[in-house]
């Protein structure tokens, strides 16, 4: 079959911190080679993500960024030497990135370019996957400028329309994500309520209105402090096709050290949705 042919799979994954990327016995790391294996078997025509780590403070719309060699980001402070040695190569290719900005501009969005590279909250996580490099075309692009949880849908139904040329759409962010809670070792009560209200949103027959609904809820405040962690999904959710299958790869609560805990971590969330 011609790859073209071959609808891309939407995805939703949790990225962590980069010390995951050294606890290759947890649970999120294991999750992450299994989307790798995954991907690999049937390779994209090419990788479009969102990650929590790049919003547009710019201007109106989104940014996309213009560096065709992806150059590894190491935006995260005070960690161990060794990490900021690691290195993810990729590319992206013409066709993708017009690809990209059509499917943009067709839905109206404002489009910015800049000059940038892959951020943590996707190389971290892809070196799990594919190892130092990949072949796979891959660009990012980054959440739109506005608090508006709409506005991060309406980016994922406008690249939601790349799956039918072969294309994958990735939003990265985090099922829980409120690290002073976490580094202070203040109690975490809310994770897995919370990550409960969170499956039943997404399994629900409207998986955006009850998402969206779900930020309007006590605990949301408490699981996102901010919402840059939180509205990656809402791109995938606007990239999914009802007729879609979900699979859930992983869920749970993971401890700084990469032990699954009952309360006290962050929450992770790894979900595939295929035709």
């Amino acid at each position: 079959m011609d790859e073209s042919n071959i609808k891309g799979d939407v995805y939703f994954i949790s990225h962590g911190g980069p010390v995951t990327g050294d606890q290759k016995q947890s649970e999120p790391y294991k999750a992450w080679q299994s989307v790798g294996r995954i991907i690999q078997a049937n390779p994209p025509k090419g990788i479009v993500i969102v990650s929590a780590h790049w919003e547009n403070h710019t201007d109106d719309g989104v940014l996309v960024n213009s560096n065709r060699t992806n150059p590894v980001i190491y935006d995260f402070y005070n960690f161990p030497k060794h990490f900021y040695s690691l290195k993810f190569q990729s590319h992206f290719d013409r066709e993708l990135e017009d690809s990209v900005l059509r499917a943009l501009n067709d839905e109206g969005i404002r489009v910015g370019r800049q000059d940038r590279g892959l951020d943590h909250g996707i190389w971290i996580a892809f070196r799990a996957m594919f190892g130092e490099s990949t072949n796979i075309p891959i660009i990012q692009v980054s959440l739109p400028s506005t608090e508006n949880p709409l506005d991060s849908v309406k980016l994922g139904k406008a690249l939601g329309k790349l799956r039918g040329r072969g294309y994958t759409i990735v939003g990265s962010g985090q099922g829980i994500h409120n690290v002073r809670d976490l580094i202070q070792g203040r109690p975490m009560p809310y994770s897995r309520p919370f990550l409960s209200l969170l499956q039943r949103s997404i399994s629900s027959s409207d998986p955006i209105s009850s998402t969206l609904n779900l930020i309007q809820q006590p605990l949301y405040r408490l699981a996102h402090p901010s919402d840059e962690h939180f509205f990656p999904l809402f791109v995938s959710l606007g990239a999914v096709d009802p007729e879609d299958k979900r699979d859930d790869v992983y869920m749970g609560v993971v401890d700084l050290k990469g032990n699954n805990v009952e309360d006290q971590g962050l929450g992770w969330c790894l979900w595939r949705w295929k035709s």
